[in-house]
């Protein structure tokens, strides 16, 4: 409500003065929404957005989809095996842990895996293979990270409103 209050604002501000107003695409939005929780979880993905988003998108999945996974996993990337990049939990079970070159490489690593061995219609979908232990609170931690990221509030100095 209070980005629609201060773009409200905004607009009408320039529009009396005659000032043109140009605002990024969507994507740079759902960007800086996406920043603004892995800053607020203090995650060491943060900087990695376009690669979280556009990935996602490559692969049919929901833009938000890999950063909640990450969430629920690994507390977006603060809680892994030691040195291991795996936020995903992607194949560690028992003595078992693949690792990652990278964040951007287990990003897509685990993206890729997901859109050929899973049925990606939803996350209860992808559940019921990727975690069959506690797929229920796996599904809600999910969902939560989803809707956490697309409510995000954008800080007013985030936004990318040029005059």
């Amino acid at each position: 409500m209070k980005k629609i209050i201060v773009w409200s604002i905004t607009s009408l501000l320039l529009f009396i003065s005659g000032t043109k107003l140009a605002l990024a695409n969507t994507a740079d939005l759902r960007r800086e929404q996406m920043r603004a929780v892995l800053t607020k979880y203090n995650s060491p993905m943060v900087g990695l957005e376009d690669v979280l988003i556009s990935t996602a998108e490559k692969y049919n999945l929901d833009w938000t989809l890999m950063a909640a996974i990450a969430g629920t996993e690994s507390s977006f990337a603060k809680r892994m095996p030691h040195n291991c990049n795996n936020p995903y939990g992607w194949g560690i079970y028992g003595d078992n842990k693949i690792c990652f070159e990278s964040l951007e490489a287990s990003i897509e690593g685990v993206a890729s895996g997901l859109a050929k061995k899973y049925n990606i219609s939803s996350v209860e979908s992808i559940a019921r293979t990727y975690n069959k232990v506690s797929t229920e609170g796996w599904i809600k931690h999910t969902h939560f990270f989803m809707n956490k990221i697309k409510t995000a509030e954008i800080p007013v100095s985030s936004l990318p409103i040029t005059l």
